[in-house]
């Protein structure tokens, strides 16, 4: 199993997307309203996305905040909209490591959990923030770029194409 832990702000909606007028957007999209899609993801990056699904078998596991507030269903109905040709089959834990912990310890964490939990073949996790305590499987995207970002869909294609098993982290 080859697992894509996958952030939404900042890797599938850049940040042009996250500042788009949402009033506008909705009222251009009725069916957005309907199912709470604040902004569209960015369609260069969905390109990108659908481009390392297809090379990759990879599932969709969302690590992404979005997941507090959108169930399964919702979200497969976000990512066709979307234009995206998978959807997220499960989702990180929604609980905090320990009261005082960051949001960057807390993902990193729940991403550690996942993996202990389910031991996928390969796997890699797609954020903005700086995960990098989650080793050499971790890209990090720039929120500006997201997934279009230059030499980023090869660098993920080789990590989860890879016959190696991950190392613990």
């Amino acid at each position: 199993m080859k697992i894509i832990f996958l952030d939404i702000d900042g890797v599938l909606a850049t940040h042009k997307e996250f500042i788009t007028n949402r009033t506008k957007f909705q009222t251009k999209h009725p069916e957005a309203m309907e199912i709470r899609i604040p902004y569209p993801f960015n369609p260069g990056c969905v390109k990108v996305f659908n481009e390392i699904l297809d090379e990759t078998n990879a599932i969709i596991v969302l690590s992404s905040d979005w997941r507090f507030h959108w169930d399964l269903k919702d979200l497969n109905k976000i990512f066709k909209f979307n234009g995206v040709k998978k959807s997220p089959i499960a989702i990180t834990d929604k609980m905090k490591r320990k009261l005082s912990s960051d949001l960057e310890d807390d993902r990193s964490y729940q991403i550690k959990k996942y993996i202990d939990e389910m031991v996928p073949d390969t796997w890699v996790a797609i954020d903005d923030l700086n995960l990098s305590s989650l080793g050499p499987n971790f890209i990090q995207t720039k929120d500006t770029e997201g997934l279009k970002q230059t030499g980023l869909k090869n660098k993920i294609i080789k990590i989860l194409n890879s016959d190696s098993v991950p190392t613990n982290i």
